[in-house]
Formats: C-alpha cells, sequence, structure tokens
C-alpha cells in the first residue's frame, strides 16, 4: 500500500450527491478528493455515435450492472422479480438518466404524521428548509420547463429555460387530460434548451437515456464535477473504496481503496469522509467497513444501515395509436405529468399516491421488439416491415409512479456467495411489493386505461401484475435515512452519521419518503445543504453528533 496522503475531505461518489458536495467544498477552498470505482465518461463514448445504440442498452451500456459486468461494477443478487438500477461511472447514474425533474412537495416531509405506515417517520427537515437548495440545483444543473405549476409551492428563485421540444404525443395526452378535467403540467427536465458555457442546447436527438454527448442534459458531470475540478478537486476514477478506516475511539480517519488500473492499494486520510454511493452502494460500503468499535459496520449499532429500502413502485405501459405519435421527437421525458392523485386518499383503500407520465421512445429497434412490454414484437420475416410501420411513430411510454413505503424488511445486505473484482462481499437486495404500492399501481392503472380512451387510443399494453412483474428499480433510496433519534435512522439532519464522529452519508440512501416523483432534484439539493453545513463546520474536526447541539 502506497504512503498516505492526506485531505481535508473525502468524497466517495461522483454521482449527482458526491459532486454537487466536492464542489462545494472546492469552491470554498476546502482539499477535497473525490473517489469513483466507475471510469470517466467522454462523448465520444456515449452510445449514439453509433448505429447500434439501441443494443448498447443492453450491454456495457445496460441499465443494470447484472447485465454489465464490467470489472468495475459489482453484482447485485435480489430475492425475486426485482432489478436494480445503477451505474458506475464519473457522473453515477446521472450519466443514464431521463432528466425528469421532480421536487417533494411539504406534504412528503409529513407522512410519519399523515400515516406512519411500515416505519414512515417525519423527516428532520422541512421542505421550507429544503427549497433555497432546490432552487441553487436547479440553477447549477440548468432547467427547462413551465413555471406556475399550482400543485407545487411557488419558486421565484428557480427561473426556467423555455419548454424542450416534443411530439405530437404530448398535445394528444395533454388533451385528454384536459377532457377529463385533471391537472397537468408539462414536465420539467435537467435539460438545457439554450447554450449555457461549453453546454450546448438540445438538439432534440431523444435519446437521454445513453447520455448525451453534446452537455445539454444535466449531468452531475456537467453541473458540479467540471467546475469542482477548475477549483482544485482531485477527482479519481477507477478508484474503488474497499474500507472506510477509523481510530480506536470509532471516529473516521479515511480510506482505504484499490486502483483498479493496476490493482495496487492506497490509503487517503481525512478527518471527514462523504459517502455518496446510492441507496445500494452506500450501505454495503458502510457494512464492509467493520471494526472492533463498529462490529456491524459504521452507522449500525441499531441496526438500521441497509433498512427501509425504497424504489418507486413502477407499472410501465405502451399506449397505441392509428396517427403519428411523433414519440422519437425531443428528449424522453418531453411529456406531460398527471399528478391528480398525489396525495393520499383514504377512500381509494390506500395511502400516499402517484404520478402518471407520457414519455416518448426510443428507436427502430424498440419499436421492432415490442416497446416497453415487449408484448406486441413485430414478426420478422416478410411481415415484418409492415408490422414495423403499424408500430413506429404509434406508440406513447407510460409509466404509473407510486410512492413506496419504507418497509424495514426491504433492505441491502452482503452477500457472501457473489464477490466484486477486488474479491469484496457484494451486496444482496430483499425487496417485496407492499400491498399498498400494489394498490397504488392497480389504482393507477385504472386511471390510465380511462385517459387513453379520451386521448383516442386503440390499446394499452400493461406489464403484468403477477407472479412475473420485474419491478425496475430505477429509483434506490432510504437505506441511511435522515432522522430525529439514532433509534430512527442511521443520520441526524445534518447528515451526519450517528455513531461515527466524522462520518458524513449524503444521496439517495439519505431519503426519508420517495414521495411520486424522480428523486435527482431532491438528492442534488439535499447535497447542496449538506456540503454548506460541511463548509461551516471546516474550522476544525467535525465531533461527535451526539455531543452538538441544532
Amino acid at each position: 500500500m502506497s504512503r498516505a496522503e492526506a485531505f481535508d475531505v473525502i468524497v466517495i461518489g461522483a454521482g449527482m450527491a458526491g459532486g454537487a458536495i466536492s464542489h462545494t467544498l472546492a469552491r470554498a477552498g476546502a482539499r477535497v478528493v473525490c473517489l469513483e470505482q466507475g471510469p470517466p465518461v467522454r462523448p465520444v463514448d456515449h452510445p449514439t455515435f453509433g448505429d447500434d445504440w439501441e443494443f448498447s442498452m443492453r450491454r456495457d451500456w445496460a441499465f443494470t450492472p447484472n447485465l454489465r459486468n464490467m470489472p468495475y461494477d459489482f453484482p447485485v443478487s435480489t430475492n425475486g422479480t426485482f432489478v436494480p438500477y445503477l451505474y458506475n461511472a464519473v457522473g453515477g447514474s446521472t450519466n443514464h438518466y431521463s432528466g425528469f425533474w421532480h421536487r417533494l412537495k411539504p406534504v412528503d416531509f409529513r407522512k410519519g404524521t399523515e400515516h406512519g405506515l411500515e416505519g414512515t417517520i417525519d423527516w428532520p427537515i422541512s421542505y421550507e428548509d429544503l427549497s433555497p437548495f432546490y432552487d441553487r440545483n436547479d440553477a447549477d444543473v440548468g432547467i427547462s420547463g413551465v413555471p406556475g405549476d399550482p400543485a407545487y409551492p411557488p419558486r421565484p428563485g428557480a427561473p426556467r429555460m423555455p419548454f424542450v421540444q416534443h411530439g405530437e404525443y404530448h398535445n394528444l395526452l395533454a388533451g385528454a387530460l384536459e377532457s377529463l378535467d385533471l391537472h397537468w403540467w408539462p414536465a420539467d427536465n435537467a435539460i438545457l434548451t439554450e447554450d449555457r458555457g461549453d453546454r450546448l442546447a438540445c438538439n432534440s436527438c431523444g435519446q437521454c437515456n445513453v447520455g448525451c454527448p453534446r452537455g445539454s442534459l444535466g449531468t452531475a458531470t456537467q453541473a458540479y464535477l467540471k467546475p469542482a475540478i477548475a477549483h482544485g478537486l482531485d477527482l479519481r476514477a477507477l478508484a474503488r473504496v474497499t474500507e472506510i478506516t477509523t481510530d480506536a475511539s470509532g471516529a473516521v480517519t479515511g480510506v482505504d481503496y484499490q486502483d483498479l488500473r493496476d490493482g495496487t492499494g492506497h490509503r487517503l486520510t481525512a478527518p471527514l469522509v462523504v459517502v455518496a454511493c446510492n441507496g445500494i452502494g452506500t450501505p454495503r460500503l458502510l457494512q464492509l467497513s467493520t471494526s472492533a468499535q463498529h462490529p456491524q459496520g459504521l452507522g449500525n449499532d441499531r441496526d438500521q444501515v441497509g433498512r427501509h429500502f425504497m424504489t418507486h413502485g413502477y407499472r410501465l405501459a405502451d399506449m397505441w395509436f392509428d396517427q403519428p405519435t411523433g414519440h422519437w421527437k425531443g428528449p424522453f421525458g418531453a411529456g406531460p405529468y398527471c399528478q391528480e392523485w398525489y396525495d393520499t386518499d383514504v377512500s381509494r383503500g390506500v395511502v400516499n399516491g402517484i404520478t402518471i407520465t407520457f414519455g416518448g421512445a426510443w428507436g427502430p429497434a424498440f419499436s421492432s421488439l415490442g416497446a416497453t412490454t415487449g408484448r406486441r414484437p413485430a414478426q420478422w420475416g416478410p411481415a415484418h416491415h409492415s408490422d414495423f410501420e403499424d408500430r413506429f411513430d404509434r406508440h406513447v411510454f407510460c409509466a404509473i409512479q407510486a410512492d413506496d413505503l419504507p418497509v424495514a424488511t426491504n433492505r441491502v445486505t452482503l452477500d457472501h456467495d457473489a464477490l466484486d473484482s477486488s474479491g469484496l462481499p457484494s451486496a444482496k437486495v430483499h425487496y417485496d411489493l407492499h400491498p399498498n404500492t400494489r394498490g397504488l399501481l392497480e389504482f393507477g392503472s385504472d386511471r390510465l386505461e380511462e385517459i387513453g380512451r379520451a386521448a383516442g387510443a386503440l390499446s394499452i399494453d400493461f406489464q403484468p401484475m403477477d407472479d412475473s412483474f420485474s419491478q425496475p428499480g430505477w429509483h434506490l433510496m432510504g437505506t441511511a435515512r435522515m432522522s430525529n433519534s439514532p433509534d430512527d435512522g442511521v443520520t441526524d439532519k445534518w447528515n451526519r452519521v450517528w455513531d461515527t464522529p466524522g462520518l458524513v452519508v449524503c444521496d439517495g440512501s439519505s431519503m426519508v419518503t420517495g414521495g411520486a416523483g424522480n428523486p435527482t432534484s431532491t438528492i442534488g439539493a439535499l447535497a447542496l445543504r449538506c456540503a454548506d453545513h460541511l463548509v461551516a463546520s471546516m474550522g476544525g474536526r467535525v465531533e461527535a453528533v451526539e455531543s452538538r447541539s441544532g
């Protein structure tokens, strides 16, 4: 192992949270190193430069590491049909996201008081606490959309660029929602529609989920890591942290990591370590970092690490029309969304709510293979071209997104039977779809049928809700949640780990509830709030949280 290097702060993970924290600290003058086990991603690395870009989504650009199987990935085993989606690279999963840009609503921070079902607690902070950081994150990332959605509090500090270009399906579905007197709004997107520095405005190529070589998509790299490097951030890719180290008192001292390029080991020291490795990677690393003072891993003296795993309940569907939909025009997330049923209504027999989202689709291979559900593939052979003409440009992607519950038995643990390329135990996810989440998806399916009829759809193909139902794990949340008490979570309201002085956790694992919208906006806002607090505390070592007030 090489001689130890000293820093003020070590950040583990170069996704949205790690990028925002690294940028804030580096700009404040701290000596910061950010370690990322995945590789850097250059514009020319994006599959959109090749003709086979759709097939790359089943190989090295697949959403799940279990298909990619790259040396810098780690396998994730599950107990059923749940499919974990995460991406290991500089920029994290923002390399792969659509750019849908939802905030939580004030009610989402008070779900413990509202119903308290299955271990649901209130956040230790409020929407009002996070609002200025939402605004700042919007400004840093660059958001396009239509201001004024009455379903959210006013956002005077969050200006928008003009709405992204969209296909005919947007107006088709918006008209259907209007005819049913349902609340809808054009979706905010983390996509530039105006040039900003070396980032170009969106050219509407539509393939955001395989990355954006123009810099239009608001990835962690574009928004935070590139400017952080200009402020002195030491960013190290292909650097897999194998352990967070502690001293005899149990306080953090630094990390050990392996350079995946040559296999060499390195030690870094710092009084502050920030873990931002997503809702699966973070609890895995905390549980890998054992010592005499932390025999169950860091932050885990009350068996909280890895528990309360949430991923938005999703049911996907394909809506088919006998007219052009323009599903290939504009970004994937350019459609309207409906939050008419976002809030709890106990008359439905369930708590929490849903968002119904409409979006574009991918290219010709996607259409030929039966679109999202795969239930209407084109025939091969002489009939292929006529089948293809009936499918391409006749489709709308639909998603019912349900607010999940933080069930304690839905959790991430170590899998000693599956190792990564460094020989470390991988992650095991136990996830059972809660009856409340299933009920929300079934309720949303009925509503989507009504919307489809109003839009004049020929048919709607749904994912089956039987034993084969594959729950896509796009959003990984809750496994090191914030709390007012160490009995209820892993960190306090400033993301400081209750039982490990000097250790901070901030990413999707910090989220107490998930709402019914994509979480990246909230993750970035939490990271900026956490980073500002770290900057304020940089006068000296962060002491044990038990001894601090506020």
